[in-house]
């Protein structure tokens, strides 16, 4: 008996929906930065009232900008797009569309843990469903490019796993105190970067001794 043709749906729409999608949440960020309203020649006053929401703003950007490079990196390896894999993809999507929501109240509550656990938690879900979504791409190898390095599907899984991995160890932290969970959290794009160089010279230097051989 025949198989059921596996439909499959043109990555370009993924893609610019993806793209959409981040580049509208990461604008919503910044619309809590407004002026207070302090009183007739106060600015200065008024623009360090303000300081810690742009202290918050640039935060929460640089952390989901952070998550938007790793997506990127991912699909540049998806060659095809089955219903399974849309419907996760639309699904973690779901969570970055939630981020301005979770950085708003981040932004109101910037001391209070719960209003770190409920960022953390929100940008956690993403990552884990993103992880599994690489995970069944790149089962078998059925949806990503041809002959890629096994090093390169483990360093994209373990680049998502990470964020859970970190929001998780750092949220009971911030019970105690929240800003080493900021300073770690910050720490989450260089290392990511680290990882990914790191990874990339490992394998240079593997391709340079077998062309050797």
């Amino acid at each position: 008996m025949a198989g059921i043709p596996r439909f499959f749906m043109s990555l370009s729409r993924l893609e610019t929906l993806g793209d959409a999608i981040f580049a509208f949440s990461l604008t919503l960020l910044a619309f809590d930065l407004k002026i207070p309203e302090i009183g007739q020649g106060n600015l200065g006053q008024s623009l360090y009232a303000l300081l810690p929401k742009v202290v918050i703003f640039v935060f929460t950007f640089l952390v989901v900008a952070q998550q938007w490079d790793v997506h990127q990196r991912t699909i540049r390896y998806i060659t095809n797009a089955d219903g399974t894999f849309i419907w996760l993809n639309l699904l973690s999507l779901m969570f970055i569309v939630l981020l301005p929501t979770s950085a708003d109240i981040l932004g109101k509550y910037p001391l209070d843990p719960l209003a770190l656990a409920i960022f953390g938690g929100n940008l956690a879900m993403f990552s884990l469903i993103s992880w599994y979504e690489w995970r069944y791409a790149s089962g078998n190898g059925h949806l990503i490019v041809e002959n890629m390095e096994p090093e390169v599907v483990r360093m994209i899984g373990n680049l998502w796993l990470s964020t859970p991995i970190i929001i998780g160890i750092s949220i009971p932290i911030s019970f105690l105190s929240v800003y080493p969970v900021y300073a770690i959290w910050l720490l989450m794009p260089i290392l990511s970067y680290t990882f990914s160089i790191r990874t990339v010279h490992r394998l240079r230097a593997k391709t340079g001794k077998q062309e050797q051989a």
